[in-house]
Formats: structure tokens, C-alpha cells, sequence
């Protein structure tokens, strides 16, 4: 190690940035509908540009810290995604700013990749435990976030003035990381690396079966979220008769457990091995999709039909992304930043397909969005096989 491991706590609000920044705007999307007389097709844009510059600019930005270093990339990163938030604050037509709002999400896209490629920097294989830590905190973002956006809103009453959050979050976030974040790339790992092409690099890491296994379970983990979140307020309000702030309380309570979970994932990763946390993760989610689909079906659409499901899945996130995660970068550390970034990529595309997938089919019911949801769990445990089989013919062929 060539130098200090960096803080936690600063990677994992490095880490939130993204995931807050594409999930604030969720209770304006209506007001700028309005505002800009635009049907929710295109007002849906805000949100789909977002994620796809996230997706486009998360591969790249691993790949260029695997060369250049990972503080470099982190500062530039942010220093993006705060220009763009002052675009989006003053952004007077849609263009404008779907725009601003794709130039935002390439800039967030640095906290994620650089903050999993860091820990492996300066952890080896066994990060599981400072990567929960660090999940803990990413995974709270986006179910935090549409309940500050709610109340920024209420309080500045402009949709616009919700991007003030974003602004001062990446302000907070780039003053330590200029001070405070050290450089953890190993100049000899880095030579290694940069001895293969960019494509040999992403045809290595999609070659490997323990490579997409684990970014299949953290995309189809991070699908069934999707999924619930592109409708959840909206469920809640029509179907169960809770407003806003009971929808806020219900939904701050599920992150609590979420993090409690992570935690505890990470410490238990330690004792018992990161493949088992990861199956215990990937079976009580299971049973959560085989739950919500079962009571919503048979029981009809209530609070204990989405609340006992809703619990066992955030308890069950916790355990799934950060040893997920931790998988598809543990193989290959001098390409760290390559694996991050296109493992980040590539589960960030598949939750978004799942939104827009929850937003296209529902129509008023949710027993097809229970559908989706429990169909991704299915998906989820079945990516944790392809894992292990990965890690068997690997045993093999030592």
C-alpha cells in the first residue's frame, strides 16, 4: 500500500451524490409538466437523461483512473456535476434542462466507481466490510432523496430552486475531497493495467462468469427498487390513502432497516465469508418477490401486502449490493477502475429499464408491478448461480 486508506464516511457521500442527484427530482416531475407544457413522455427525459449519462460515463471515468489516478477523476467529476446543477437551476425551457441533467449525471457518476475502485486500492480482497459501510450510505441516497426533494419543493415552491439541494451537496462533497482525499492508485498495478487496450480490458471482465453473475445480481437487485420507486408515492397515496409525509416516514424507516442491514452484512462478511452473506441476501429476496406477488394477488393491495415484502427486500438489499459489488471488482485489482465502472454501468442500466418498464405498465393496478418486482428476484438468484459456477471452474483450473 502506498498510501493511507481514505474516509469512509467522504466515500460514501461521494457515493450518495449520484444515486440523490437522479432520484431528487422524482416528486417534481408533475410541476415541470406544467411548467414547461410538455407531456410526462418527454417530462420523463429529467430522470432518463440523468441515468444515462450516468451509464455512458461510468466506464470511461474507471477507465481513465486506471491510467491517470482516481483523485483526479473524483475532482473533475464533481466539479461537473456542480456546474451542471447551476445550469439546471436556471434552466428556463426542457432542452435546456435535459441537458444540463445528462452533463450532471456523467458528473455524479464519479463517486461510485472511484469510491469502489479506492477501496480496493487499499483493502486487497477482503473489502466487503468498508464497501458495506460505504453502500450503507449510496443505498440511502435515492430512498431519501424524493423526501427531501418533496420538501425542498414545499419550501421553495419552484421546481427549478430543488436543484439549491444539489449545488450546496456538491460544494459540501469536493471541499474534503480536495483537502482530505488521497491518491490510491499503485503506479505498478496502474503499468499493469495499462498494458491492455481499453476493449481487451471490457472483453476480459464480460468473459467472466463471476464478473456479470455479480453485476447481474447487484442489477436486477437494484431493478426491483427501480421498479417500486417509479410508482411507489403514487401507490401509496391512491391504493393505501397515505399522503406525502406518511409515504416520507414509511419510506425513511425502510432506508433505516436498509443500512442497519448493510452494516451488518459487512461485519458478518468477515466471519462467515462473502459468498454467504451474498446467498442469504439473494434468498431472503426471493422470498420477498415470491411475497409481495403472493399477498398482492391473493390478498389485494394493502398495507401489509407492500409492507411485510418492503421489509424482508430492504433488509435484504443491505446484504446483496455491497458483497455484490465487492465481487465484481475483487478478481482483477489492476484493473479496479474498469471493473467498477462497467459493473456500476451496467446495473445502473438494468434498474433504469426496470423504471421505465414499472412507469410503461402501470395503469392504476399493482399486481403487475408485483409481477416485475418478484420476476427480478427470480432473476437476482438465479445470477448468484452463475457466480458460483464462475468460482468453481476458476477452482479447477488452478
Amino acid at each position: 500500500m502506498q498510501t493511507k486508506r481514505p474516509s469512509t464516511l467522504l466515500l460514501g457521500l461521494a457515493s450518495g451524490m449520484s444515486p440523490f442527484g437522479m432520484a431528487l427530482v422524482v416528486p417534481t416531475l408533475e410541476l415541470f409538466a406544467q411548467q414547461f407544457n410538455a407531456p410526462y413522455s418527454s417530462i420523463q427525459f429529467i430522470i432518463s437523461a440523468y441515468l444515462f449519462g450516468l451509464a455512458t460515463a461510468q466506464p470511461i471515468v474507471g477507465f481513465l483512473s486506471d491510467k491517470i489516478g482516481r483523485r483526479p477523476i473524483m475532482i473533475s467529476g464533481i466539479i461537473l456535476f456542480i456546474g451542471a446543477s447551476f445550469v439546471c437551476l436556471n434552466a428556463q425551457d426542457l432542452s435546456t434542462l435535459i441537458i444540463a441533467r445528462f452533463m450532471q449525471g456523467i458528473g455524479g457518476s464519479v463517486g461510485t466507481v472511484m469510491s469502489r475502485a479506492m477501496i480496493r486500492d487499499t483493502t486487497n480482497t477482503d473489502s466487503a466490510k468498508p464497501l458495506s459501510r460505504v453502500i450503507a450510505i449510496m443505498g440511502m441516497a435515492p430512498m431519501i432523496a424524493p423526501v427531501v426533494g418533496a420538501f425542498a419543493l414545499e419550501f421553495f415552491g419552484n421546481p427549478n430552486d430543488i436543484f439549491i439541494v444539489t449545488l450546496i451537496i456538491g460544494i459540501v462533497i469536493l471541499l474534503p475531497v480536495l483537502f482530505f482525499l488521497p491518491e490510491t492508485l499503485d503506479v505498478k498495478l496502474a503499468r499493469t493495467g495499462s498494458e491492455l487496450p481499453w476493449y481487451k480490458k471490457y472483453q476480459l471482465l464480460l468473459s467472466s462468469r463471476i464478473f456479470v453473475g455479480s453485476t447481474f445480481v447487484y442489477g436486477f437487485t437494484t431493478g426491483s427498487f427501480f421498479a417500486l420507486l417509479a410508482i411507489a408515492s403514487t401507490v401509496f397515496y391512491k391504493d393505501l390513502g397515505i399522503d406525502v409525509r406518511g409515504f416520507g416516514l414509511i419510506w425513511s424507516g425502510m432506508t433505516v432497516l436498509y443500512a442497519i442491514s448493510s452494516f451488518f452484512g459487512g461485519n458478518l462478511s468477515t466471519r462467515i465469508g462473502l459468498m454467504s452473506v451474498m446467498r442469504r441476501g439473494v434468498i431472503l429476496n426471493l422470498i420477498a418477490g415470491v411475497l409481495i406477488y403472493s399477498l398482492v394477488r391473493f390478498l389485494g393491495t394493502n398495507l401489509l401486502s407492500i409492507i411485510i415484502p418492503l421489509t424482508f427486500m430492504f433488509f435484504a438489499h443491505g446484504f446483496i449490493v455491497s458483497t455484490s459489488l465487492t465481487k465484481a471488482v475483487s478478481d482483477r485489482p489492476e484493473i479496479a477502475g474498469s471493473s467498477a465502472g462497467l459493473s456500476s454501468s451496467m446495473g445502473l442500466v438494468i434498474g433504469g429499464l426496470f423504471s421505465i418498464l414499472s412507469g410503461a405498465v402501470y395503469s392504476g393496478e399493482f399486481l403487475p408491478i408485483a409481477t416485475i418486482v418478484s420476476g427480478s428476484t427470480i432473476i437476482c438468484y438465479l445470477s448468484y448461480w452463475l457466480i458460483t459456477s464462475g468460482e468453481s471452474t476458476q477452482t479447477n483450473n488452478l
